[in-house]
């Protein structure tokens, strides 16, 4: 289960935040109203934070700023974009490109992403493919490849629910080339299970150095930096 959320200001910005201790205390208050078993700092099996972009003048609270984007023009006619969330990363890109052909004097063109599929869209349901189903149309290459590689059906750790052969999909399709890449922002290991994240990472590591025919110093240092990482993902408690 995934349980959130807070918003408290902070002074410095990181490229890995932390959550403050209080924001944990917060979360567990808050979260025992709605299970049977009250969660408690034991459950715990990764934290994570991230730093909002968010618009707005003086020193109000963050809850009340608006989450929209805004776009300046500067007198030079540079155009700045600033604030907007993951979720409207096209609408943020379309209105800044069209307020760059307005700057540029030039002829105003439709938007050709308002109704462009992902990646992936699949037109039927994507839950036909089992555990695969993540991968929506891709599913089925991605199984192909899990059992081309060896031993690739094999959980990466009995407490995640993934597949050497997904690692070797990551490289050969997704342009991964990090422990990172992999356990952190193609799988999403990191942020459902730090401790299983790490215990998987000296497999996940063997399986890229052999897809990109790496040595094993190369090995060493993927583990040292990609555990620097996971350490910050841990409950504090640990």
């Amino acid at each position: 289960v995934l349980v959130g959320t807070t918003d408290t200001p902070v002074t410095v910005c990181e490229s890995e935040p932390r959550p403050f201790e209080s924001e944990i205390d917060f979360i567990l208050e808050h979260a025992q109203h709605y299970f049977e078993k009250p969660p408690e700092r034991s459950d715990v099996l990764s934290v994570f934070a991230g730093l909002r972009p968010l618009v707005g003048k003086g020193r109000g609270k963050t809850a009340s700023l608006s989450r929209d984007h805004s776009i300046t023009v500067s007198k030079s006619g540079l155009l700045t974009v600033a604030g907007g969330k993951w979720t409207t990363y096209r609408k943020m890109a379309e209105d800044t490109v069209n307020q760059a052909l307005t700057v540029a004097g030039l002829p105003k063109m439709p938007c050709e992403t308002e109704d462009l599929r992902l990646h992936g869209w699949h037109q039927n349901s994507a839950d036909l493919f089992g555990n695969l189903q993540d991968y929506g149309s891709d599913a089925l290459s991605v199984k192909q490849v899990i059992d081309e590689t060896e031993q690739g059906d094999r959980l990466l750790h009995p407490s995640l629910p993934y597949r050497a052969g997904e690692v070797v999909w990551a490289v050969r399709h997704e342009m991964a080339r990090t422990v990172a890449d992999v356990l952190s922002r193609r799988l999403r290991a990191l942020i459902l299970d730090a401790r299983a994240s790490i215990e998987a990472a000296p497999e996940v590591a063997a399986l890229i150095c052999a897809e990109l025919n790496q040595e094993q110093d190369w090995i060493d240092r993927q583990l040292l930096d990609f555990n620097a990482l996971a350490l910050r993902y841990l409950p504090p408690s640990e």
